[in-house]
């Protein structure tokens, strides 16, 4: 298990991006629309930590600099 705080957050960052396909797919898939409306709901919040740590990553590279 790594304890380096930037690899924890690229590890936190590919589990985003997995929810958010698999929501989006999801909200494909569905045929209700409440359902529907429910996964695309949690897709943009993924979306959204997706932006929260792709942004982290990159302030911490350019402070790398």
């Amino acid at each position: 298990m790594t304890t380096n705080p930037m690899e924890v957050i690229r590890m936190a960052l590919d589990r985003e991006k997995v929810a958010y396909r698999n929501y989006t797919e999801y909200a494909r898939l569905a045929t209700e629309p409440a359902i529907r409306e429910l996964f695309q709901y949690l897709a943009e919040e993924e979306k959204k930590h997706v932006k929260l740590l792709t942004d982290e990553i990159e302030k911490e590279t350019f402070q790398e600099m």
